[in-house]
């Protein structure tokens, strides 16, 4: 399971429970995933004891974020021994930096191990290591992917070999008699690992800094390597710390009043991590975790649009510009020539995979960007922004213009915000209807005609609260052809969209039945919808969870809508990061950790709250 996240937009790197590197995805968050395993091992010379850190071998281990920008830590304690790791990605080179501080007490020989297997490209197959011993380094790669490791101090010994295929377990068993002895190259599905021979003792610390550069060639890792090494290797370790430490300083906001110190280093972990999943091509990605590859045969490390709009406006209420604006860029380059959005994309902007049979819509897609590209404008001021912005918002619109049916003015038949069914959905209208509200306002602004837009919309928002809502039951059906009545979360964000005013006298009862039926006991939270089984049955989610927090803030619940922030931040996990959904019977994190899209619904909320108690008001959606 991911514990700590950090990248610099191209390298995207992930540690686990034991403190090992998790995921590596170059060169864009969320592709490619070249890293298999890797583990950290010790030998205890004086004992002839070989041990991998690992809870139960004898150590505990301690994960906690460092420094303002909330660097991986983790340190391990144990058989007289204390070794922390601590994991950089620089922000300009791609280059990622492991610093191993190691203490004994008693004084003693202690060799440390670091093993590595990589499956560069997403494949085992044709993977080159080798060690240069002249320099020394050590090289993977395949094609275009080359990863370089080198030291200060240089390790002692290192050995390639191969895992998983033709039986083999990995060349990490070489390392378990507390020596080396294997060979300097390998191919196939090939592995390596390094020695350090150091002298531990109580009172200072033994340090190694492990360097590792991606590259798209041979000469660009070397030249990354050349430059640490003439520059200084302390030099790039503090580069990093002290660019995390500018940047929070200048860019991280200051966490609202009013919430608990969970709640405010929450703020600030989910704005870091937002940053994190963005690429520097503005591409957002779902979740780093792969974990689902095992259930489900595929990854979250996708951009859907619907999270990628959502994200994008709470990177611009945290004041990530620049980041929402590359999001936006992206999304027009990846648009269909007809408008509309495909399901979800790769990082690098190709399509993605899909379930949907043709036209592979959900309709709210496109409308979430379109939204998106207003709330930018919104939080920005600049019409040249517009400008910028007016094809994608045109042909977006023009696409849901036409993609209605003209005997009911609801949209036609696609697959809902949940990507299961489909039909002519609750939620999904009031986003079309809420998207052509704001395109027509970006028309007006940019002296463009928005009658037509402003029409449809007004038609659409009408016609949805007179066929959605059934008198009989009290409340909204989720779903139209075919009908589908369960309560659904969804219907809470429906709201914030404006399916129903916040001054109409049902939307209490509205409010208020779905959280009667949809909180989880004894747990808490808000389910998905009435019967959901997706890793459970009916656990909470962390958004329909805010989505609750914000309708009862709009409906002046201020209170309510402060627990439910805090019951948000103690259902993160102990290093800051939001699941999509939580176990109801033990609370642990269930499905994606993190997810992308809970942290920014967390931002979003948090703002909302603050806003609300400077002005008296929650600002408009």
């Amino acid at each position: 399971m991911i514990t700590q996240v950090t990248g610099n937009g191209r390298v995207l790197l992930t540690v686990n429970e034991n403190g090992d590197w998790n995921e590596l995805t170059y060169p864009y968050p969320g592709q490619f995933q070249h890293l298999r395993e890797a583990r950290l091992g010790v030998f205890d010379v004086r004992d002839a004891r070989f041990t991998w850190l690992r809870g139960g071998n004898g150590y505990t281990i301690r994960q906690a974020p460092y420094g303002a920008g909330h660097l991986p830590e983790s340190v391990w304690t144990g058989h007289g021994l204390q070794i922390s790791v601590r994991d950089h990605v620089h922000p300009n080179h791609d280059l990622v930096a492991r610093v191993f501080r190691l203490r004994a007490d008693p004084a003693r020989p202690v060799r440390l191990f670091a093993y590595h297997a990589f499956q560069i490209a997403e494949s085992m197959y044709q993977d080159t290591a080798y060690v240069e011993p002249s320099i020394p380094s050590l090289v993977h790669y395949k094609r275009g992917y080359f990863f370089e490791f080198f030291s200060d101090p240089p390790f002692n010994q290192a050995v390639c070999g191969e895992h998983t295929l033709k039986g083999l377990r990995g060349t990490y068993v070489d390392a378990e008699d507390g020596r080396l002895e294997g060979r300097p190259v390998a191919h196939g599905a090939a592995d390596s690992v390094m020695q350090w021979d150091l002298e531990g003792v109580a009172d200072r610390d033994a340090e190694i800094r492990l360097f590792m550069a991606a590259g798209r060639s041979l000469p660009a890792v070397h030249q990354v390597r050349s430059y640490v090494q003439n520059g200084g290797y302390a030099r790039f370790v503090r580069e990093s710390e002290a660019f995390w430490e500018s940047w929070a300083q200048r860019r991280l906001p200051q966490a609202p009043g009013g919430l608990s110190d969970a709640a405010r280093d929450l703020y600030r972990a989910s704005v870091l991590l937002l940053r994190h999943s963005t690429g520097a091509n503005g591409s957002i990605i779902a979740s780093p975790d792969t974990r689902s590859l095992v259930a489900a045969g595929d990854t979250y490390n996708y951009c859907w649009w619907r999270d990628g709009g959502y994200v994008s406006k709470a990177m611009d209420e945290a004041g990530l510009y620049e980041n929402s604006s590359r999001f936006l860029t992206f999304a027009h380059e990846s648009q269909n020539p007809d408008g509309s959005f495909f399901h979800r994309h790769y990082p690098d902007g190709a399509i993605g995979s899909t379930w949907h049979p043709p036209p592979f819509l959900q309709i709210d897609q496109t409308a979430t960007v379109i939204a998106a590209a207003w709330h930018h404008f919104k939080r920005g001021g600049d019409p040249d922004v517009l400008v910028d912005l007016w094809p994608l918002v045109k042909g977006a619109a023009n696409f849901l213009l036409a993609f209605r049916d003209r005997d009911t003015g609801l949209p036609l038949p696609s697959f809902d915000l949940w990507e299961e069914r489909l039909g002519v959905h609750a939620y999904s209208t009031a986003a079309v209807a809420h998207a052509l509200e704001r395109a027509a306002r970006v028309a007006t602004e940019i002296g463009k005609d928005a009658s037509a837009w402003r029409a449809a919309a007004r038609e659409m928002s009408e016609a949805a609260l007179r066929l959605f809502w059934d008198p009989k039951l009290g409340r909204f059906v989720r779903s139209l052809s075919p009908r589908d009545e369960k309560v659904d979360a969804s219907l809470l964000l429906a709201l914030k969209l404006g399916l129903m005013p916040w001054d109409d006298p049902r939307i209490r009862g509205v409010v208020e039945g779905i959280e009667a039926r949809l909180w989880s006991k004894p747990i808490g939270g808000v389910a998905r919808y009435e019967g959901d089984q997706y890793y459970g049955l009916e656990n909470p989610w962390i958004v329909s969870t805010l989505w609750l927090a914000e309708a009862r803030l709009r409906l002046g619940d201020r209170g309510r809508c402060r627990e439910l922030l805090e019951w948000t931040a103690n259902h993160a996990t102990p290093t800051g990061l939001l699941p999509e959904q939580v176990d109801r019977a033990t609370g642990e994190p269930k499905s994606a950790t993190p997810l992308t899209w809970s942290h920014s619904t967390f931002v979003d909320v948090v703002h909302k709250y603050a806003e609300s108690e400077r002005a008296g008001a929650v600002p408009e959606e």
